[in-house]
């Protein structure tokens, strides 16, 4: 068997991903489901170690790697995120692998396999070496763009975009003082260039700058909108699927 902890503290997800692996190996286990730092730290302290360790980056109480800051561990692990800013090639150098969410099964079953292949050498998990790769892909992010204007080239600085947008199938920033520039980039690929402290996509169609929101409003626990400096042309709708992750991002 491979005994297995789930670090998620989104209970459909957490639930979503032990039906996942229910499916895709039989030989799981899942020991527990746990949704915060403090739980797993708890937990981690007066169990066994599992086999493989699948968590989530963003947890409640703060990021998962505070819990290998806590408790010295020689599990294997799994990280998923749904961020592309954590995608990077130092997750598959210090474990087994990483997952973007939405999970898909086919993905997960090749995670598992990877996990069997390595599962007779010995872990490698280094904290302080996966933190340091983090902060240097943070110098990594697109400081500028380079932006059409007839036939003229305009550089506009990122930290100078209040937000970017979709429209008709093209890309757009709004800059701090009103201005609209089209970029030829989409806003997936926005997402690991930006860094994700200052910029958070809130829906399909916008991704904000975290200094130029003017104001938040609770609609209901799920809704949320917000204002931004300079106004966009629409109502700005945190997506149901995001409420949380936005509420997180705030509290950085």
């Amino acid at each position: 068997m491979i005994n297995t902890l789930i670090i998620e503290d989104e209970e459909p997800a957490a639930m979503r991903l032990k039906k996942l692996l229910a499916e895709v190996d039989p030989e799981v286990e899942v020991l527990a489901v746990l949704d915060s730092v403090e739980s797993a730290v708890k937990w981690l302290e007066i169990h066994d170690q599992p086999d493989l360790l699948l968590l989530d980056i963003q947890l409640a109480d703060g990021l998962s790697f505070d819990i290998f800051k806590q408790v010295t561990l020689d599990s294997y692990v799994i990280f998923a995120t749904a961020y592309d800013e954590y995608a990077i090639r130092a997750f598959e150098l210090n474990s087994i692998d990483y997952l973007l969410k939405p999970i898909e099964k086919e993905k997960l079953s090749g995670s598992l396999q990877k996990f069997r292949r390595l599962s007779s050498s010995a872990p490698r998990f280094d904290i302080n070496e996966l933190m340091a790769a983090i902060e240097n892909r943070k110098s990594s992010y697109k400081k500028r763009f380079l932006v059409n204007i007839g036939s003229r080239i305009k550089s506009v600085e990122t930290g100078s975009v209040a937000f970017f947008y979709s429209m008709e199938k093209s890309t757009f920033i709004c800059t701090r003082d009103g201005h609209h520039y089209p970029v030829e980039f989409s806003l997936e690929n926005l997402q690991s260039l930006l860094d994700p402290d200052v910029f958070f996509r809130i829906n399909r169609q916008y991704v904000i700058n975290y200094e130029c929101i003017e104001k938040i409003h609770v609609l209901s626990q799920s809704r949320i909108k917000v204002e931004l400096v300079p106004a966009a042309d629409d109502d700005l709708l945190v997506s149901t699927a995001k409420t949380h992750r936005f509420r997180l991002w705030l509290d950085r």
